[in-house]
């Protein structure tokens, strides 16, 4: 999936969020967004996602602007994995097979929602022995760790099997030890060929990305700049050419 933003500019009421954003994602490309708190970078991640629309500017999905997409084909070839998770009050099944389209769900047999969970977490199948798949989670999840709760929504992403895959902030919540696992899940799907776009806090999450885009916060820009500082394709060279990027590097001790 080829995503395109041209020129997006979003405010919030008369409240600037986001200025002159360009930049492509090519088919097959993970792409990193880095940026100081504020910067906007979740803000874009909901864009993509049609959470709100642009109030300047353009995006494109295969060089079709999205307003003239149908929204529903669009999401069926998207999958997301975010801090917040969205859990129904049903079973393990129902949660991991939760906005996966009908006609996509026919075709998705036990074995491979239990694949995905093996490479998550094998642990996942001894916590679940009991009732299995057909294990209740409570509403909203209460009777799952957040830890657990985090690795359903990636299982449900990677059974998707989704184009384009957006992670915006998903271990940010963590211990460091879930944090290792969730992390492994999203490292299996980043390995698949397929696009991504990584919304970046902590920088663990770069290590599969091989595209970065570095945005500075309006209150750093000049009147009429773009927020855009950099766009590279390696972290070594976004620490080399950024100084946003190296400030953040550095604080959390990541050297390139």
């Amino acid at each position: 999936m080829r995503v395109t933003f041209d020129a997006v500019s979003l405010n919030y009421g008369a409240t600037p969020i986001l200025r002159d954003i360009t930049f492509s994602l090519q088919p097959g490309t993970r792409l990193a967004l880095v940026g100081s708190s504020g910067a906007g970078k979740s803000s874009l991640a909901r864009l993509l996602m049609r959470a709100t629309d642009p109030s300047a500017g353009t995006i494109s999905i295969n060089e079709i602007p999205y307003p003239k997409l149908q929204l529903q084909s669009v999401l069926r070839h998207i999958g997301v994995v975010l801090q917040k998770t969205e859990m129904i009050s049903g079973t393990v099944r129902e949660n991991i097979t939760f906005g996966i389209h009908p006609d996509d769900l026919v075709q998705v047999a036990d074995d491979d929602i239990w694949n995905i969970l093996d490479a998550i977490s094998p642990s996942f199948r001894k916590r679940l022995c009991g009732l299995g798949l057909d294990t209740l989670v409570g509403k909203q999840g209460m009777q799952l760790s957040g830890g657990e709760q985090q690795r359903i929504c990636v299982a449900r992403a990677l059974l998707k099997k989704p184009e384009l895959l957006i992670i915006d902030e998903a271990t940010a919540s963590l211990d460091s030890q879930t944090e290792q696992i969730v992390q492994k899940g999203i490292d299996m799907a980043l390995a698949e060929d397929i696009s991504a776009l990584v919304v970046a806090h902590r920088f663990s999450t770069l290590r599969n990305c091989n595209q970065f885009v570095i945005l500075k916060r309006l209150t750093d820009c000049g009147e009429n700049d773009s927020q855009v500082e950099l766009i590279c394709d390696s972290a070594a060279q976004a620490y080399e050419h950024s100084e946003t990027f190296r400030m953040l590097a550095d604080l959390q001790g990541f050297r390139p």
